[in-house]
């Protein structure tokens, strides 16, 4: 039975993935392995503050990965992240990405953001969103969404929390023309 890249590294980061999950008292650890097809690595830390691990696979036709840590500080505000990705040549790809904290004296926030490419119709999206509320109970934030063609341009919905809600629309070539939504 031959071996191939691509079985070499689901092997790897399966195995790197169960090491971390299940080693409790590790400090760090991180194995990486490059080729002339690719790359494959993994990594898996903890300390005082927090834990952080991911894993990736690298390659010239198609790649995934994710990432994902979770931190205290010593005054009681947390830091919670992670995020994933994929991509195959011609098909297209995907990367997500999220976080939540507080700070240590009420503050808090969160956001994420979700982008998808399709390399066969040459369309992708886009939707993304960032909130905070201050210790006092101000709101800030905004939410996005936003659609596209490969050579065509697209157009953005941006609703902010205390500026109003916007469309943007940009062609190929021109400047983006924003209008604010009634």
């Amino acid at each position: 039975m031959a071996v191939t890249f691509g079985s070499y590294c689901r092997s790897t980061l399966l195995a790197l993935a169960l090491l971390s999950a299940v080693t409790g008292q590790v400090e760090a650890k991180r194995a990486f392995a490059r080729g002339p097809n690719g790359s494959v690595g993994a990594f898996n830390s903890q300390g005082q503050y927090g834990s952080r691990m991911g894993a990736r696979v690298l390659g010239q036709n198609a790649g995934a990965g994710f990432r994902h840590g979770q931190f205290t500080g010593p005054n009681g505000g947390s830091l919670n992240g992670n995020g994933n990705f994929a991509y195959k040549r011609g098909a297209g790809g995907f990367r997500n990405s999220a976080w939540n904290g507080t700070a240590p004296k009420g503050a808090s926030g969160s956001g994420y953001s979700h982008s998808q490419y399709n390399a066969q119709t040459g369309q992708g999206a886009r939707s993304s969103s960032e909130q905070l509320a201050t210790s006092s109970g101000k709101d800030y934030g905004y939410t996005g969404d936003t659609s596209f063609t490969k050579g065509q341009g697209g157009s953005s919905v941006v609703q902010t929390d205390n500026h109003g809600t916007y469309d943007v629309n940009f062609a190929k070539g021109q400047k983006p023309v924003v209008a604010p939504v009634p």
